[in-house]
């Protein structure tokens, strides 16, 4: 039974190096401006296609040594790194599922619905650092499993979709008015995307704190940034990070946050 459920385990953790190494060639490509549909993975230096064998995540980088088949030429370490933190993700959700008895009492198809959220989510938060920007392909996968979930924990949709809408309208405000302030684009169209499955995900009111949450961290963080003179005044920053962990907070501790919030104003 302890090799079956080892062997699961391994299983596992491949098939998300898999869908990691897949994710790094939608950011790759999609920072490039070109199609992750459409040709076969090259090497970065000779160009040349590489083959299904030179492919497989993490065993053929180690197979290789790290270096291109064909002109000896180092493979970008990114894509193995990326790939070895999938596999981890993998590992570490079974220990923890065997090890806090709470999630095995919620339906597995629950559970690993949360996990593959917040998995993609994690690349989301790679891909804005990394690139500035948010592939549409993540979005509309979140998006499904935030439907998912909603339809399989039978919740009334009238708030999900409200959540949804007010985030909409909020962020293309936000944006008009501070591309009419600042004469540039201040807020990327991507984090407007992101948060529908955000929204869809945590509904109201953890939508609107998720927001309020996301602009306090941002501004703090940006701050920070100008006082150490990393950044200057009006140097692009990723957002989607703060929107991620705004709304992991949400999640995790809305409810308790706007009691306190309340008893504070009373």
């Amino acid at each position: 039974m302890l090799v079956f459920e080892l062997l699961l385990v391994v299983l596992f953790g491949f098939f998300l190096a898999v869908l990691a190494s897949f994710f790094e060639v939608v950011m790759v490509r999609t920072a490039r401006g070109e199609s992750f549909t459409q040709g076969r993975s090259k090497c970065d230096h000779c160009h040349h296609k590489i083959d299904w064998y030179d492919n497989i995540p993490i065993l053929s980088f180690l197979w290789l040594r790290g270096r291109c088949r064909y002109c000896q030429q180092p493979i970008a370490k990114t894509y193995f790194w990326t790939e070895v933190v999938a596999f981890l993700f993998g590992v570490v959700f079974y220990l923890v599922y065997i090890s806090w008895p709470f999630l095995q009492t919620l339906p597995i198809a629950q559970v690993v619905l949360y996990f593959l959220f917040s998995f993609i989510l994690f690349f989301v938060l790679l891909a804005d650092l990394k690139y500035l920007l948010v592939p549409d392909l993540l979005v509309g996968l979140l998006t499904v499993l935030a439907l998912l979930l909603q339809f399989y924990c039978g919740t009334n949709w009238i708030l999900p979709v409200v959540s949804v809408l007010f985030s909409i309208i909020f962020f293309l405000l936000l944006s008009f008015v501070a591309k009419k302030i600042f004469k540039k684009e201040a807020l990327g169209l991507g984090d407007v995307k992101l948060m529908i499955p955000l929204s869809l995900l945590l509904s109201w009111p953890k939508t609107a704190l998720s927001i309020f949450l996301a602009f306090i961290i941002g501004g703090i963080f940006a701050m920070l940034m100008l006082l150490t003179g990393r950044k200057k005044f009006g140097q692009v920053l990723p957002f989607a990070p703060f929107l991620i962990l705004a709304a992991v907070i949400s999640f995790g501790f809305g409810e308790a946050i706007w009691q306190w919030y309340f008893a504070f104003l009373l």
